[in-house]
């Protein structure tokens, strides 16, 4: 067995490796590593754990934080998606968490995974190296073998209502084809995360770099030929396009939502793309009162449980990172 990282991972071999495995998602892909080490004061690296012939285990690690001072208290590894791992391979996959540890444990706070799979059968691989297991919610919804229509027949009623009142009243929605329709659709996004959200968002420069990924999709929602909203994703071929982020401009129009038709052109993607799966990423944490959850769950599909594994290396700095955090969003 031998660990190799970024370069050294042969590109042809890791998208054979990841393509039809059970955890594969595009954040493990060589598209997002890309993009991602495009992202100013960014990074990602690639591990991989292989024998003579073949991949056992891969991890793309992006390693954040924000500007200023800030930056010290927010230092952080996250692995979207969680690891790819093939059949069998928990002791490889405990290799490569271990061989992970050791590079991250002094260069950042904490690290953890978002898991967009389920990685029940591979926990012992993640707690015998100090990691923990943390509940956390999220809504799939399946559009393999289904249509627009039979879709829109399992939402709740008030979403359906609304979504077909919007397109009634002559809101559209289709790719974004411009830089510059890019850059309105961010900021609407901004004004959103500024006014209500409270959360680092990434710079311009990320939303462009996606626009031109061969794994990102921007869509964008128009009403007379103005941009109202529009959604940033991910996607991965033959498997799932996920919303990292959705907007709509609040209160333009009484008859019309454009936050509802931003998540509808990424399933109406995934559906002429015979693609098996719309994620609509976090729905926040069992037992706890998250209202975007209620607006994602509208929209049908099914509320899984997935969790987080998560090690942190500098109690003390997570902790006076929390706070700060907590601090900040009671100021705004």
């Amino acid at each position: 067995m031998q660990i190799i990282i970024d370069r050294e991972i042969n590109r042809v071999e890791w998208i054979d490796f990841i393509k039809g495995n059970q955890y594969n998602s595009p954040f493990q892909s060589p598209g997002f590593y890309d993009l991602f080490n495009k992202i100013p004061n960014q990074t990602a690296i690639a591990f991989a754990i292989k024998d003579l012939t073949e991949f056992k285990a891969l991890c793309v690690v992006t390693l954040q934080k924000e500007k200023g001072l800030k930056g010290y208290f927010s230092r952080r590894a996250i692995i979207y998606g969680g690891p790819v791992v093939a059949w069998n391979c928990e002791i490889e996959l405990e290799t490569l968490i271990r061989f992970i540890n050791s590079t991250f444990k002094n260069k950042v706070i904490y690290l953890e995974t978002r898991n967009l799979n389920d990685y029940t059968s591979l926990q012992n691989s993640f707690l015998n190296q100090g990691w923990i297991y943390k509940p956390h919610l999220n809504i799939q919804i399946k559009l393999n073998a289904k249509s627009l229509d039979g879709l829109l027949n399992e939402m709740k009623y008030n979403r359906k209502r609304e979504i077909k009142l919007s397109k009634r009243e002559g809101a559209t929605y289709k790719d974004a084809d411009s830089i510059d329709e890019v850059k309105t659709l961010y900021s609407i996004l901004v004004e959103l995360y500024k006014m209500r959200v409270n959360l680092p968002l990434p710079d311009l420069k990320y939303f462009i770099e996606l626009y031109h990924s061969p794994i990102g999709k921007v869509f964008i929602v128009k009403h007379e030929q103005n941009i109202i909203g529009g959604s940033f994703c991910l996607y991965y071929a033959n498997t799932s396009i996920c919303t990292l982020y959705y907007c709509g401009l609040r209160n333009y129009h009484t008859k019309i939502y454009p936050t509802h038709l931003a998540v509808i052109a990424a399933m109406e993607f995934g559906i002429k793309n015979n693609l098996q799966l719309l994620d609509l990423m976090g729905a926040g944490k069992p037992g706890v009162n998250y209202g975007v959850r209620n607006y994602k769950t509208e929209f049908g599909g099914n509320l899984v449980e997935n969790g987080r594994n998560m090690i942190i290396y500098n109690h003390l700095l997570f902790k006076m990172g929390s706070l700060g955090l907590s601090f900040m969003k009671i100021l705004k």
